[in-house]
């Protein structure tokens, strides 16, 4: 086999038996004669783009072609690069996670190896927990397609660690002006091998002086650290224990209310995996526990709040595949503590301690995939799921049903229906990558979340299937949503009861993605067009009325380009674009024991302006003698200084007066050098 420029030539010399004349002697034994055919030449185009669609909406990631793609901060994150996807959303600062055909955050499910974890957030949203040198692949399914897809009304995302046995010692490590990581594989053994993660940030020793947005002064580290062993017993059959860990620590010096606040925050999660693969069975079996954990602390003149939550899941899961049948279960112990109030000085010590949540969850289901024809299937299956809390139990049947079209040159279609129902809810007065929204389950109080959902799409390769064109359309009715009503300051009320805060209502998301993709070549990567509404109806005093949803971004253009100019030197950058999100602005304020007190208007009735950034990043690389790799990044965030309205607040001027105005990210451009080595 030899490799010239992006094509792949397979020379193949074959060597036939053809049969001899018929004429033969009696006696003589059948002769047949050899013939040397020509040389033929098979070519195909190799697929040098990270990213591969399976089915529109279903994406793939192969984590070791990041480094093709822009490096921000000396790291290219999984996150980050899933919100350039067309369908989701969530680009800007100060804000976490990810929103997925208009749903909120934690409507979706995120997890390594199907294993939850419920914050993946570092750095007010700059990196997430994913260390992508220490994974696989990626996936990414923003609708529900089968059975097997767990009890979240949004999208799933899971990070696959490595799964073969390394042959010896080998890794990546890299030390940059903001953090440092490294990745370390290395045999255990001819049947066992182990991958090792850290990572650790030092941004306030560099950065620490400018780290100031509007006038509250930031002082922020987080650390992280993952452990994969793989244990292979046969050719069909491997066992994957896997750890993480990660914690955030962050201060924030508020000069306009005179306050301070500290918070720490993390996750904890630990698996143990068992995986069949034969040639007509397939199975995996896992045994988990997963632990989120927030401190948060609020002191002022007046005032100390204190503010502890915490979500625990002890979890059994099974999956298993036998020709077009899927089936499976999971058995979950939810441990769940809603947000905690502990406030002293203000008038009088306030203890709100809601009960501690024991809920059990529990669900079955099965999938079977029918050929209609050789290019037409039919996936059918249905969820059912048993939520046990406090003596009260909510059931639910979710069937999905999928049409798929795939005629094995280049076009693939779908069209599917699905119903989901999910029993927790995240909720709290903010969302920007802080401690301050906390997770509580369906109660008597709060029904089960549920909706309905249609989806419709095609992709098709052109060009030599150097280039994929692919769109979809999705729609989602929901219902039993709530939402936050409260500020900061409210649960410093001597009557504070976190349901009277809560608002009840339904959700509707509407719209439709295209992606045009180029697959191959020097340059690769992608431009998306995003159109989502994401209206939400409350009928409850002071709320009776259609509201756009916190994060909804009507319009959002995303760009990905990664170009490998030679051996040496590669060059990327990603633009986005997109609407404002709303936000509620006040009508009046005035000043209470010295901090602002406001009245708001009408829920979400304003939009902050159009959003606007472009990231570059430059790798510089060289081959020593004694690693695989080395090399050098410079990547610029934000390299045209626009200045983006994240949010607005209330300002006392001198004269007394209060303004109310936009506040911008931090820094206006932020640069960033590191350096990397693969041995």
């Amino acid at each position: 086999m030899r490799i010239l420029s992006n094509k792949t030539y397979i020379t193949l010399t074959a060597l036939c038996l053809l049969p001899a004349s018929a004429s033969l002697a009696q006696n003589d034994v059948e002769r047949r004669q050899s013939v040397l055919l020509d040389s033929v030449v098979i070519s195909a185009r190799r697929h040098t783009d990270a990213l591969k669609q399976n089915t529109p909406g279903s994406y793939d990631w192969n984590m070791q072609q990041l480094d093709l793609l822009p490096k921000i901060f000396g790291n290219a994150d999984p996150i980050h690069y899933a919100q350039m996807l067309p369908g989701v959303q969530t680009n800007s600062e100060y804000r976490c996670g990810i929103n997925i055909d208009g749903c909120d955050n934690a409507h979706n499910s995120i997890t390594i190896s199907g294993v939850p974890v419920y914050n993946v957030g570092h750095l007010l949203g700059f990196f997430s927990i994913f260390n992508g040198s220490h994974f696989k692949k990626m996936n990414i399914k923003r609708s529900a397609t089968d059975g097997a897809y767990p009890n979240r009304i949004g999208g799933t995302l899971d990070m696959t660690p490595f799964l073969n046995i390394a042959d010896s010692l080998e890794g990546e490590y890299s030390v940059g002006l903001i953090s440092s990581q490294g990745t370390m594989r290395t045999p255990l053994g001819r049947k066992t091998s182990a991958t090792i993660s850290i990572r650790g940030s030092y941004l306030n020793l560099l950065y620490g002086r400018w780290l100031k947005a509007d006038n509250t002064q930031i002082f922020y580290q987080f650390g992280d650290a993952n452990v994969s062993v793989v244990h292979k017993f046969s050719e069909q059959d491997r066992l994957l224990i896997d750890f993480y860990t990660g914690i955030d620590n962050a201060k924030f010096n508020e000069a306009n209310y005179l306050a301070k606040i500290k918070a720490k925050w993390g996750n904890t999660t630990g698996a143990i995996h068992w995986l069949h693969e034969g040639q007509k069975w397939r199975s995996h079996h896992s045994i988990y526990v997963s632990s989120y954990h927030n401190h948060f602390r609020l002191q002022m003149e007046e005032a100390e709040g204190r503010m502890p939550s915490y979500i625990t899941d002890f979890g059994l899961k099974t999956n298993s595949k036998w020709r077009q049948l899927s089936f499976g279960g999971d058995v979950v112990a939810h441990f769940i503590r809603p947000q905690t109030i502990y406030a002293d000085n203000f008038y009088s010590d306030i203890t709100s301690v809601p009960d501690r949540q024991n809920a059990m969850e529990t669900s079955v289901y099965a999938d079977w995939k029918q050929p209609l024809s050789a290019s037409l299937f039919l996936n059918a299956g249905t969820r059912l799921t048993l939520w046990h809390i406090d003596k009260h139990n909510f059931k639910s049947a979710d069937p999905s049903i999928t049409l798929q079209y795939d005629n094995n040159k280049g076009l693939k279609m779908s069209v599917g229906w699905f119903m989901r129902h999910q029993y927790i809810f995240q909720t709290g007065f903010s969302d920007a990558g802080l401690p301050t929204e906390f997770w509580m389950s369906t109660d008597r109080n709060n029904k089960p979340q549920y909706c309905n959902g249609l989806t419709a799409g095609a992709s098709v390769y052109f060009g030599k299937r150097m280039w994929q064109l692919s769109a979809d359309i999705f729609f989602r009715s929901m219902y039993n949503q709530i939402e936050y009503s409260g500020s900061m300051l409210d649960c410093l009320n001597a009557s504070y009861d976190l349901n009277n805060y809560l608002l009840h209502g339904k959700g509707r998301n509407v719209g439709c993605n295209i992606m045009l993709q180029k697959c191959a070549g020097a340059i690769t990567g992608w431009c998306s067009y995003t159109f989502t509404r994401a209206r939400r109806t409350f009928n409850e005093e002071g709320h009776n009325n259609t509201y756009p949803a916190n994060h909804e971004r009507p319009h959002e253009l995303n760009a990905v380009m990664a170009w490998s100019t030679g051996k040496h030197l590669t060059i990327g950058a990603t633009f986005v674009f997109a609407s404002g999100t709303p936000f509620t602005a006040p009508v009046s304020a005035s000043i209470l024991n010295g901090n602002i007190i406001a009245t708001y208007g009408k829920h979400n009735a304003n939009r902050l302006g159009a959003y606007g950034r472009l990231d570059v990043s430059v790798n510089y690389k060289w081959k020593p003698k004694h690693a695989k790799e080395r090399g050098i990044n410079f990547s610029v965030y934000n390299a045209t200084a626009h200045r983006n309205d994240l949010f607005y607040r209330i300002d006392k001027q001198r004269d007394g007066d209060f303004a109310v105005r936009p506040v911008s990210f931090m820094l206006d451009m932020l640069p960033s050098l590191s350096y990397y080595c693969k041995f």
